[in-house]
């Protein structure tokens, strides 16, 4: 069936483009699909449920059982070394671990139950949703997972909590796949929109909680080098604002933030190769984009849309003059750029387990301008 997620365009020399209903985190499971797995969901949004921060938070809670000082690890790190810990020596930091991958699993094995059953009170739960979206779940028969929290031990735990789920429930259940280096697959769906067949390319992921960078290196058309840079922390992701002066405050500082973020990579990628970077700078970000210009109402990144209807373009402005060469800025969503490492697949969605849960379809085509290339 067609994607009811996707806006499509009949135009070739445009984009699809996502829709922001495809959002899994405010589905509300009003009515569980399954009694007796985790009764305490009941009647909240996934994103109260299931997210990076409150596997974060469960991780500091047992921290003494999980043998974790949180005094030398930054939080971001807690949840790999929540995986490493299924696998310790030490019984009781191995038990709680397995505890807690289990509880989250079992949550998220849930919620796949409640998009595959479909149930009424639940799709009422839903007013931006009509039966065509709830169907195309229905139908849907891969799930690829990526991000963080789909890594190594934890990934392996989650998936077979999954299976669980569906078994007890009698339903047959949708073929979850594992990705390897899961966290950097973003990435790797960009370098798929680098046109330039040789030499060194700047791409980045703009993250609710990193930014990750990198550059990429071609000959003749193929990737022979994909160098990754330390990350920047995600900065002024702050979402609800007390007015808009405030918001238009924030909206500058997070702009300045990025744009110093795109230079540093680029002046190291030049000093590293000893060459001059090409002009297309390929970033994946956490919004509904739209040839460029950012959803307003959703995430942190929201707020930059008061800075200009087009946010590529104000990077295009602000870095052609910065690095004194005239670039180009390819934004995607950044479900969507996962996604693209996976084009050739049908019934098939991403699920990204990063900050919160992020969507993208295999089936989104996109088409850059002329200028672009």
């Amino acid at each position: 069936m067609q994607n009811p997620f996707l806006n499509r365009v009949d135009d070739p020399n445009k984009s699809d483009y996502l829709t922001s209903v495809c959002s899994i985190n405010r589905i509300r499971l009003r009515k569980l699909p399954l009694y007796g797995i985790d009764d305490s969901i009941e009647g909240l949004t996934v994103k109260e449920f299931f997210s990076t921060k409150l596997v974060i938070e469960e991780i500091k809670k047992y921290h003494k059982r999980l043998d974790i000082n949180l005094d030398k690890y930054e939080e971001k790190k807690l949840p790999k070394i929540l995986s490493d810990r299924l696998d310790s020596s030490d019984k009781e930091a191995a038990k709680t671990a397995k505890m807690i991958t289990t509880k989250f699993g079992l949550r998220l094995g849930l919620l796949f139950l409640a998009l595959k059953s479909g149930q009424k009170e639940n799709r009422e739960a839903r007013e931006d949703w009509t039966y065509k979206h709830w169907e195309y779940w229905k139908q849907i028969s891969d799930i690829i997972l990526v991000g963080g929290l789909a890594n190594g031990r934890f990934g392996e735990e989650l998936k077979s909590c999954i299976k669980y789920v569906f078994s007890a429930a009698g339903v047959i259940p949708y073929n979850i796949i594992l990705y390897d280096n899961a966290s950097d697959v973003g990435v790797l769906g960009c370098t798929t929109q680098i046109s330039s067949k040789n030499g060194v390319n700047i791409v980045m992921d703009f993250g609710q909680t990193n930014i990750k960078r990198c550059f990429v290196t071609k000959s003749r058309g193929e990737i022979t080098d994909i160098k990754t840079l330390e990350p920047y922390p995600s900065r002024y992701m702050d979402w609800v604002m007390p007015d808009e002066s405030e918001k238009l405050r924030q909206a500058k500082k997070l702009h300045q933030y990025l744009l110093k973020a795109i230079e540093d990579t680029y002046n190291t990628a030049k000093a590293l190769t000893n060459t001059e970077p090409n002009s297309e700078i390929v970033i994946s970000i956490a919004s509904y984009t739209i040839d460029g210009a950012l959803n307003a109402d959703r995430s942190g990144y929201a707020k930059l849309c008061t800075l200009g209807k087009n946010y590529a373009e104000c990077l295009w402005w602000e870095l052609s003059g910065r690095l004194r060469k005239d670039v180009v800025v390819k934004l995607i969503h950044d479900g969507t750029a996962i996604a693209l490492n996976f084009s050739d697949r049908k019934n098939t969605v991403c699920l990204s387990l990063g900050s919160y849960l992020g969507v993208g379809f295999p089936e989104t085509k996109l088409v850059w301008p002329a200028y672009f290339n």
